[in-house]
């Protein structure tokens, strides 16, 4: 059996094993970290979502209230031309919001594909040290 200085075969293979034990807890690491950005995002996105709603809901009451103050003086233009004018504003805010939301969730991404790939090429890397310790 042909040994090395400072430890021989045992010696490489119990780095090799220290150096694969920090690599996967700096995998782990990375995939937590990737994770909680995703759902960082998510979350940014549910909250814009929320109030892209209440906007528009707010809106729609405005514009409602307008329509009834547009039957009830028919003549009147002033009253519910200013409901109006706000309902609308309302409901340009929320569909900005909305669409601003939507942006927003279009980047979200479940599957940490840098740490896979990460971890793909550190699997290669260890395959690749345990069969040159081989020969």
């Amino acid at each position: 059996m042909h040994t090395t200085g400072n430890g021989g075969i045992l010696g490489l293979l119990t780095g090799l094993i220290g150096d694969a034990r920090t690599l996967v807890r700096q995998e782990l690491r990375l995939l937590r970290d990737e994770v909680f950005s995703e759902i960082a995002k998510f979350r940014q996105g549910v909250v814009a979502i929320g109030v892209g709603i209440g906007f528009l809901a707010m809106g729609g009451l405005f514009a409602l209230i307008m329509l009834v103050h547009l039957l009830n003086q028919y003549a009147n233009l002033p009253l519910w031309a200013c409901y109006g004018l706000i309902g609308v504003i309302l409901l340009l805010i929320g569909a900005a919001l909305l669409i601003n939301a939507k942006n927003s969730l279009e980047t979200f991404n479940l599957m940490p594909r840098r740490t896979l790939r990460t971890m793909k090429e550190d699997a290669q890397w260890i395959k690749d040290q345990i069969s040159s310790n081989k020969t």
